[in-house]
Order: C-alpha cells, then structure tokens, then sequence
C-alpha cells in the first residue's frame, strides 16, 4: 500500500480490476451465469503477482518523475528567489549610490554658496579698505598742505612785519658806529 492509500484508492483499485479481470472472466463472470464463449484462460499467481509488481513498478516510475518535477521546480523557485534578491539588493545599492551622490552634490553647492558669499565679503572689506586707505591719504595730503599753507602765511606775515617794521624805523645797520654827537 503506499503511503496514505487506502484498500479503495486508486493504487488498490487498478490492481483489484485486474484480477477481478483475470479471474472473472470479464464482467460475464459476475452474477453467477459462469463465463460466455470458449474456456478462459485463469491468471496464475505468477500472472498476478507479475501485474502487481508491474503496477508497483509503474507507481515507482511515477513517484521518480513527479520527484524530479517536484525538484526542478524547487530549483526554479530558488534561483527566481536569489535572482529577485540580487536584484532588489542591485536596486538598493543603486539607490543608496544616487543618495550619496546627490548629497555630495548638495553639499558642494552648499560650500560654493559659502564661498560666494566670503568672496562678496571679502570684496566690500577690500573696497572698504580701499576707500579708508584713499580717504587717509587724502587727508594727510590735505594736512600737508595745510601746513605748508600755514607756514608760507607765517613767513609772509613775518615778512610784512618786518618790512612794517623797517619802514618805521628808518635805516637801521646792524652794528652801527657808535657817535658822539
């Protein structure tokens, strides 16, 4: 019996039509009327036991084969599960590198909008820098002057001063003969 058959499954009913074939004469040797036609030929043990193990051998065959059928398509099923697995891992990868790269590419644009930014500074600082450095070289310029102007202004007033003075006084000579008058 295989394995969770029973006395009427399909196994045990082929075999039992067979001998019920073999030593009923066919369906003319049920019901008591005894066979129709010529003698039968009876099967002997060796005839059934040779069906038997005919079927068994039939049944043997078909368990190899739905085994292998069964095998292939588990061997089917896995590598469809490792090619879906490489294939989601391929698409993660793929994914994750895209992130990388674009957060590497956030994070230049970032830095070059810094950068701009420290340029622009650095710019007004120089401009800045610039206009303090000319400012103050005007007003020294301006203070030069200024004082060369104060100075030429003092020798002049020192200059008409003097001639003021000259003028009021007559001739003067400087270390002039003393007189006796």
């Amino acid at each position: 019996m295989s394995e969770g058959g029973s006395f009427m499954s399909s196994d045990w009913l082929g075999a039992f039509l067979i001998i019920a074939i073999l030593f009923g004469g066919g369906f003319g040797g049920f019901g008591g009327r005894g066979p129709v036609g010529p003698a039968p030929n009876f099967a002997t043990v060796q005839d059934v036991n040779e069906a038997v193990n005919n079927q068994a051998t039939q049944e043997g065959i078909r368990d190899v084969l739905l085994s292998s059928a069964n095998n292939n398509y588990e061997t089917a099923r896995l590598i469809d599960n490792q090619t879906m697995y490489l294939s989601n891992q391929n698409s993660t990868n793929t994914i994750n590198a895209i992130q990388g790269f674009n957060n590497i590419g956030q994070q230049i644009m970032n830095q070059t909008n810094i950068l701009g930014s420290k340029l622009d500074q650095l710019g007004f600082q120089m401009e800045s820098c610039c206009c303090s450095i000319k400012t103050l070289i005007k007003d020294n310029q301006i203070a030069d002057l200024t004082n060369q102007l104060n100075q030429a202004n003092n020798i002049a007033v020192n200059s008409a001063q003097s001639q003021y003075l000259l003028a009021q006084m007559g001739k003067w000579v400087a270390n002039a003969p003393a007189t006796t008058a």
